[in-house]
């Protein structure tokens, strides 16, 4: 007799009522580091457009990791797809943290344009 299995549930990506998408890198990005760990975001996208980027608890040292989360305001107002394609540089002196969060964002902007 064969039992059925509970799907996964994926809580990457959720739907809020208002239509938001909220997209959480937690999962995805678990093997993406920053220079102390993992560095997770959440992505909130309503409209098709990025409408705020939320840097998730880490490891980071504060200071370098606020220099480098900077470079997630370069993301708000566009749409994911849109987002993709944006090259963002990493920050001098918080390159391991910029280049996470980047890898972060382009991890969950995919995850956002799937289903």
């Amino acid at each position: 007799m064969a039992i059925a299995q509970n799907p996964v549930k994926d809580s990457s990506k959720t739907v809020q009522g208002n239509g938001t998408i909220v997209i959480n890198t937690t999962t995805l990005c678990q093997k993406v580091d920053g220079f102390m760990g993992p560095t997770p975001l959440e992505i909130r996208i309503r409209k098709d457009t990025i409408i705020d980027v939320i840097a998730l608890p880490n490891e980071e040292t504060p200071r370098y990791f606020y220099d480098a989360s900077k470079i997630l305001k370069k993301w708000i107002g566009l749409t994911p797809k849109k987002g993709l394609e944006l090259e963002v540089d990493a920050v001098t002196g918080a390159t391991f943290s910029s280049v996470a969060l980047i890898e972060n964002m382009r991890a969950g902007l995919k995850r956002a344009l799937e289903d």
